[in-house]
């Protein structure tokens, strides 16, 4: 498993989801080695020799040694917890992040929602919608901001109207995202597309100055995530968009949140809108090589897809109230 760091140097894309980043590198694919090139890794996506998978970009935070690094993960979307600490608990529904010990203990069913409400106030704090142990320091900020635009008439050249479009400001912190590759010849390419993304930028708004970044460091092993040996149950670190494997899933034993994707594509036509499971979600195992698929959502001349393949990390429930 490989992780690459972004590091914005301007306001960034408030959610940077599989979907976006599978998405720019598809740009980089075709811009640097062209169409036929990026058709044929796209096929591979509609088979079952799938090149590589991707998760969702989460946040990290500079710690106060070089190169500590602290990373954060989504919070597990499991059986809701039966509490009667009210308050604790809807401190914990804000939180979006949990700091990867946190999360470790909790895929390996050490800890639970209900032991993390439990002593929420005396082991743990929150800020910005990460959630971390009192013992760590960190000092970082996830600022949202509005960023003001002008709309011009195209017939008048006079403007219309103005509006803004939601970025955040990293101070001490910044992105990573995980790639698990199955073909190793495809790890140069991924490499040499992000950089072209790098000079380009994320985003629809980059002639603005936004989505700005930089890599950290190139593409490198990890083995942060500690998977329990035995599980039956995965979490996905990306959106994921389920095929006929979600009628084979025990119905009692599932737990998602959805997501609507909507939107246009660069030059004006609406794209197929598609639900996807939030990043988080819970299902069980089942004998599956890849979880969802790659779907279309604008057919040719101009193909368009949308990446929603699950990114699966075992998880060894631990129920709540459970000692």
């Amino acid at each position: 498993m490989e992780i690459v760091y972004i590091c914005p140097k301007s306001c960034f894309p408030l959610d940077l989801s599989s979907n976006k980043i599978f998405g720019a590198i598809c740009v980089g694919i075709r811009a640097i080695y062209g169409e036929e090139e990026l058709n044929e890794m796209l096929s591979l996506f509609h088979g079952n020799d799938i090149p590589f998978i991707i998760s969702s970009a989460f946040p990290f935070v500079d710690g106060p040694k070089d190169e500590e690094k602290h990373h954060f993960f989504p919070k597990l979307i499991t059986e809701p917890d039966k509490t009667e600490d009210l308050g604790s608990a809807k401190k914990f529904k804000k939180v979006e992040y949990v700091d990867e010990s946190i999360f470790n203990g909790w895929i390996n069913g050490k800890i639970a929602e209900s032991a993390i409400i439990k002593v929420f106030d005396d082991r743990y704090k929150t800020k910005d919608k990460l959630l971390f142990s009192k013992g760590v320091e960190l000092k970082f900020k996830l600022a949202v901001g509005d960023v003001p635009h002008n709309q011009l008439n195209r017939l008048s050249s006079r403007s219309d109207n103005f509006y803004y479009s939601k970025g955040r400001y990293f101070d001490n912190a910044g992105l990573f995202f995980l790639i698990r590759f199955f073909d190793d010849k495809f790890k140069s390419k991924i490499k040499y597309a992000l950089r072209f993304i790098e000079d380009r930028g994320f985003g629809g708004d980059i002639s603005s100055g936004e989505g700005q970044f930089e890599i950290k460091s190139e593409m490198k092993s990890t083995e942060m995530i500690d998977e329990p040996d035995e599980a039956d149950t995965f979490t996905t670190l990306s959106l994921y968009s389920p095929t006929d494997e979600f009628n084979s899933f025990d119905k009692d034993r599932i737990w998602y949140e959805m997501v609507k994707l909507r939107g246009r594509c660069g030059d004006g036509v609406m794209k197929k809108s598609l639900l996807m499971l939030k990043e988080g979600s819970t299902f069980p195992i089942i004998d599956r090589e890849f979880y969802g698929k790659v779907r279309e959502v604008r057919p040719d001349p101009r193909r368009m897809v949308e990446y929603g393949i699950a990114f699966p990390i075992k998880v060894k429930i631990r129920m709540n109230g459970e000692e």
